[in-house]
């Protein structure tokens, strides 16, 4: 395995996550390959820059707290690099989620390696199993 690589994948995902917490779209957007698809559990399938950036402009200001990640698996083939692992969007201080929000689930990500060497955010699926809860992030 490449390892060197398989870190500069890691390096992209810690981008994503870190302008999603920041709200920034523009960095958030500037991650992905252009021709992402965004299979997220709560919204419709989304393709491309564009649609991905359309949904978070409107979701965006309306997500609290921040998403952590933790990787359970990381395999590299060549320019793509495939990351699961398992989330969870920690609530603001103070803050006591419903106990029907989406806060944690699994995740699968694939990144592809682009001509000039930089890897980007290619596909993005995640869903909410039974088996991952907030205690796994304490």
């Amino acid at each position: 395995m490449n390892t060197t690589e398989l870190d500069k994948a890691r390096a992209a995902l810690d981008a994503w996550l870190a302008a999603l917490n920041a709200k920034d779209i523009e960095a958030l957007v500037a991650v992905y390959d252009p021709e992402i698809v965004y299979a997220n559990a709560v919204a419709p399938l989304l393709q491309g820059v564009d649609q991905i950036k359309q949904w978070f402009e409107r979701v965006l200001p309306n997500i609290g707290g921040t998403l952590l990640y933790k990787e359970e698996t990381a395999f590299i083939e060549g320019a793509i690099a495939l990351l699961s692992g398992v989330y969870y969007f920690e609530p603001p201080a103070g803050v006591t989620p419903a106990e029907d929000d989406n806060l944690t689930g699994r995740v699968l990500v694939a990144f592809r390696r682009n001509a000039t060497g930089e890897w980007k955010f290619l596909f993005d699926m995640d869903n909410a199993p039974p088996d991952v809860s907030p205690a796994l992030f304490s």
